[in-house]
This record gives C-alpha cells, structure tokens and sequence, in this order.
C-alpha cells in the first residue's frame, strides 16, 4: 500500500468513529454504527435521559441501544465520544440501566455542553431537568476526581449536588454557557424546586 493509501485510510479512520452495538442476548457483535456529531436533538420522549424514565433504551436514534455499556468500560467510551450529543446517548443510556448519581449528572453534563456548541433548545431545557432529577434522586451522591497534581493515581469525592449548583449558576469554569440569562433565574428556579445554592460557599442545601 502507497503512502498516500494510507494516510487516506488514516484520515477516514480518524473522521469517522464508529460503535459496534451487540445483540442483548449473546453479546455477538451485530453492527457497525456511526455515532452523531451534529447539534439537533430530537427526544423520543419528554423525560428521556431523566431518572426514572428509559425511554433512551427505546429511542432509534440511540447508537448505544444495543451496546454493552456498563460501568467498566463507560468512561473509555466516553473518551472516544466525537460529539457531546454521542455523550448524551452514552451516559443516558446506561444511566438507565445502572441508575447512579452519577450518570444522572453526567447525563446532565452533556446536555448542557450540547447546548454549548449546538445551541439547541431541547438540550438545554433537558439538562435543568437533568439536573435536578440529580438533586430529586441522589442528593447525596459524589463522583470522583482525580488528584492530579499527585504522581500515583488518587482520586478524591466530590458531592454532585454542589456541582449542579455550580452548572446552573455560573457554569464558566466548567466552559459552559449559562443555562439562564440571568444567575438569579436559576437561583428562582433551585428554590422552588426546594434547595438553596450559597453563592459564596459554592454549596447546595435542602430548604426545609
């Protein structure tokens, strides 16, 4: 092979990631699927991606319906993710399989970078609700980052509520646009769902 072959066949390589989706019965693999890189989200239903509805696991234009995503391997896949809509598909769908915290809010997470680079009205309205199905569901729930500044491999917990506080109220460090054009909306809308975000703590409470 020239060595032009193979640069081509690199590049198209590159460009187009794929999934192979497995029969639920067997695990044989049965497909080659194209994950989306585009910016439009159309929702099989209302609480799709929204503990505790699965209608993801029903939505044909989820490329990972039929895949083994499971917690051993769902942060390799998340990696290999082209797009922040192919996130959404990933983290919703074994969030509705495996529900954790965790994947709520990352499910959440990739709504709102959806809403980021698309502008896409459906992510973003998705993603308040995604995050406070996180709330709602798992209030005290925590993920895990990495020390990094640390040679070995430690990883500390961090509780997710505070993150969504952080997302709904002033998500620029996270690189993510407002889900709101005024933080105080989102204050409004924390509250009536019945938390509290102290803005100088970074912390989300219960109003009892």
């Amino acid at each position: 092979m020239s060595i032009k072959s193979i640069a081509v066949l690199s590049s198209v390589i590159i460009l187009i990631v794929l999934l192979s989706a497995c029969d639920r019965k067997n695990g044989t693999i049965v497909d080659i699927i194209e994950l989306p890189t585009d910016y439009e989200l159309t929702l099989y239903g209302a609480d799709e991606g929204i503990y505790p509805n699965t209608d993801i696991l029903k939505d044909p234009n989820n490329p990972y319906a039929d895949a083994n995503v499971y917690m051993e391997n769902v942060w390799d896949l998340n990696d290999e993710c082209p797009s922040a809509k192919s996130k959404f598909y990933l983290w919703a769908t074994i969030l509705a399989k495996s529900p954790t915290g965790e994947y709520q809010y990352y499910t959440a997470q990739s709504l709102h970078e959806l809403y980021t680079v698309g502008g896409s009205e459906n992510a973003r309205e998705q993603a308040k609700k995604a995050y406070r199905a996180t709330l709602d569901h798992f209030f005290d729930s925590v993920t895990w980052w990495q020390a990094w500044w640390i040679n070995d491999e430690t990883y500390y917990a961090v509780l997710l509520r505070n993150l969504v506080g952080e997302s709904m109220y002033d998500p620029s460090e996270l690189n993510l646009l407002p889900l709101y054009n005024d933080p105080a909306q989102a204050l409004a809308d924390l509250s009536e769902w019945g938390y509290y975000y102290n803005t100088d703590l970074g912390t989300v409470s219960k109003i009892n």
